[in-house]
């Protein structure tokens, strides 16, 4: 169906109980078991294992990218981090660019979202080099953020490169972090899902 969109700019007897809410007769097995520019970028990745996972969303194959997404920066509010190693690239005149921290959201989903799977659409903008390397334009795109059934909390979804660009920097990558919604009914605690019955003394 049509994802949700969002903006961004730069600078939450028990089984029939389930059942009838999530439609699916064993609801359990998957929590156990100038110029303006318009772009889209798709990513989607499985997911296994019981610890909280990051994703890249780039296609790259390098396997020491995921150790580079750590620390958050200090635009818009977000917390500077000390843990990251920042990528180098030559710059004109024998300087190097290094690259900005990354850009960290929380991206809110509810029970429903994480059971059935869903498509978050987040659109963000952005400042990008012009060709002549020195100018810059203001860019909007649309980051859509593929959630699989069953993903964790805390799960983070990393968009490389995707950040503000300028003659002296590397852009920075943007990178979303799953936070779950609360539920009137049920609480999610790791792979289990936890309802609370209240029940007399004759029962």
């Amino acid at each position: 169906g049509q994802g949700t969109t969002y903006h961004y700019t730069f600078h939450g007897d028990p089984h029939a109980t389930f059942a009838s809410f999530f439609g699916g007769s064993n609801p359990f097995d998957i929590f156990f078991g100038s110029g303006r520019q318009r772009g889209t970028t798709n990513g989607t990745n499985d997911h296994s294992g019981d610890h909280d996972m990051d994703i890249d969303m780039d296609g790259d194959d390098d396997p020491f990218s995921s150790f580079s997404h750590f620390g958050f920066n200090g635009i818009n509010g977000f917390h500077h981090g000390g843990g990251r190693r920042h990528r180098n690239e030559p710059l004109h005149g024998g300087r190097r660019k290094v690259q900005d921290p990354p850009v960290v959201h929380e991206l809110k989903v509810s029970l429903e979202e994480i059971f059935h799977g869903c498509t978050k659409r987040m659109r963000i903008t952005r400042r990008r080099l012009n060709p002549d390397g020195r100018t810059m334009r203001t860019e909007d795109k649309i980051l859509n953020i593929v959630i699989k059934r069953g993903w964790k909390e805390g799960t983070k979804i990393t968009f490389p490169k995707e950040g503000d660009e300028t003659p002296e920097n590397i852009p920075a990558d943007i990178a979303f972090v799953l936070k779950d919604k609360g539920h009137p009914l049920f609480k999610r605690d790791g792979s289990n899902i936890i309802y609370t019955a209240k029940i007399g003394l004759k029962e």
